[in-house]
C-alpha cells in the first residue's frame, strides 16, 4: 500500500467516515498505472468496462515477440520500475507463448540480454537502479549475471582466440565465473524459469570446470522447458568445431530437441534449432554438417501444418535448402514465403531464389 493511501485510510478510520467515502477518496490512487503505449480510453478502466466493451477495452500489451521485446526495452530505459515489475510478472514469470510459439519470457530475456550484455553507462545505471528498486527479487540476479557476462565478452572481443590478449583472457575467465556465481545465487522461483536455464547453459559451455556438467544441465533444461528452442540452439552453437566440438555433437542436440517434443510437435524443432544456430554466425555451411536432411524436410512440413513460420521464416528455411542444393524444396519453401508476403516487394537479386526457380 502506498504511504499516501495509508494515511488517507488511517485518518478516515479515526474520524469514523463511512467506508463508501473512503473508497471514493482512495479509489483514484489505487487505479492501475498504464503502460506508456496503452491508449485505451479512460472509461475502459471503470468497473465492468471489460464486460461491456471487450473488443475496445481488452489489453493488447504483448501481441508479438518482436514488439514485446522493444516495449520491455523501453520500460527498462525509462526506469519506471512499477511498470517494469508488472511486465516482469506478465512476461518473465509467465508460461504463456505467442502465436509464433515463442515464450513470453524469452522476449523479456532478450530485452535484458540486449541491455546488459553490452556494458556502457546506461547498462550500469539500470542494473543499479533495478537492484535498488527490487533488492534481490525477480530477475535482478539474472540481469547482474548478464552484466558480468557482457564484461567478459567485451574484454575478450569477438575475434578468434589468437586475437585475445593475456589480460583479455584473464578478465574473460574471471567475469564468466562471476556471472555463474551470481546466477547460482538467484531465487528458486527464477531458477525454475527458462531464461535462468538458458544463461546457465551459455556459461557452462564456456567454463572448462563445468564441462562434465553440460549434458546434465542440458537434460535438466530440456526437461523443464522442452519446447524452448533456444536451449538446444545455444548448446549447438557452443558444440560447433570453432568451439572445440563436432558436427556430430551438434546434430545429437538437434535430435534431442525432436525426441523431447515429438509427441506434440513432430519434427518441428529440428529445422527451428538449426536455423537458430545459423543466426549466431556459426562460420559453417549445412552440407559440411551431419544434418539429417530427410528429418529436416519432415520438420518443414510439421511447421507448415502448425503454421509455425512467417514469410521471413520460410525464406530462411529456403536458404537451408539452397545450401543443400535441393532445388525442389527450396522452391516450395520460397513459394510459402511469397504466399504470406502477398504483393511482391522490390529487392536485390537473391542467389537462392535464382537457384530455386531456374529451369535446370
Amino acid at each position: 500500500m502506498r504511504t499516501s493511501t495509508f494515511f488517507v485510510f488511517l485518518s478516515l478510520a479515526i474520524s469514523g467516515v463511512s467506508a463508501e467515502v473512503h473508497a471514493q477518496a482512495a479509489g483514484p490512487a489505487s487505479a492501475p498505472k498504464q503502460y506508456p503505449w496503452d491508449m485505451r480510453p479512460k472509461k475502459c478502466f471503470m468497473p465492468g468496462a471489460m464486460e461491456m466493451a471487450p473488443s475496445l477495452c481488452a489489453a493488447k500489451d504483448w501481441t508479438s515477440y518482436a514488439e514485446t521485446t522493444g516495449r520491455v526495452q523501453r520500460l527498462l530505459i525509462d526506469a519506471d520500475f512499477d511498470l517494469v515489475e508488472r511486465a516482469e510478472n506478465e512476461l518473465g514469470f509467465s508460461r504463456d507463448q505467442f502465436p509464433s510459439g515463442q515464450y513470453r519470457f524469452d522476449a523479456w530475456y532478450l530485452a535484458l540480454d540486449t541491455l546488459f550484455t553490452n556494458p556502457w553507462e546506461q547498462s550500469y545505471a539500470r542494473a543499479s537502479a533495478l537492484a535498488k528498486a527490487k533488492g534481490e527479487d525477480g530477475y535482478v540476479k539474472l540481469a547482474e549475471a548478464l552484466l558480468r557476462y557482457g564484461e567478459a565478452w567485451k574484454a575478450r572481443g569477438s575475434g578468434y582466440g589468437n586475437t585475445v590478449t593475456p589480460e583479455g583472457w584473464d578478465i574473460y575467465r574471471r567475469k564468466i565465473r562471476e556471472a555463474d556465481q551470481v546466477l547460482d545465487s538467484a531465487s528458486d522461483r527464477l531458477k525454475r524459469m527458462g531464461p535462468w536455464h538458458l544463461l546457465k547453459l551459455r556459461i557452462a559451455y564456456q567454463l572448462p570446470e563445468l564441462e562434465s556438467e553440460r549434458a546434465k544441465l542440458l537434460e535438466a533444461a530440456s526437461d523443464a522447458w522442452p519446447d524452448y528452442s533456444s536451449i538446444y540452439s545455444t548448446a549447438m552453437v557452443f558444440s560447433l568445431p570453432k568451439w572445440g566440438g563436432t558436427y556430430e555433437q551438434v546434430d545429437e542436440i538437434a535430435h534431442l530437441a525432436v525426441a523431447k517434443t515429438r509427441n506434440r510437435l513432430g519434427a518441428t524443432l529440428y529445422p527451428v534449432v538449426y536455423q537458430n544456430m545459423f543466426r549466431h554466425q556459426c562460420d559453417c555451411v549445412l552440407p559440411e554438417s551431419r544434418v539429417d536432411w530427410d528429418l529436416m524436410k519432415r520438420g518443414f512440413r510439421d511447421l507448415e501444418a502448425r503454421r509455425g513460420a512467417d514469410a521471413e521464416g520460410w525464406k530462411a528455411y529456403a536458404n537451408l535448402a539452397c545450401q543443400m542444393r535441393d532445388r525442389e524444396e527450396a522452391r516450395r519453401l520460397l513459394e510459402l514465403s511469397d504466399k504470406l508476403r502477398g504483393r511482391a516487394a522490390a529487392e536485390a537479386p537473391d542467389p537462392c531464389r535464382e537457384f530455386a526457380f531456374s529451369p535446370t
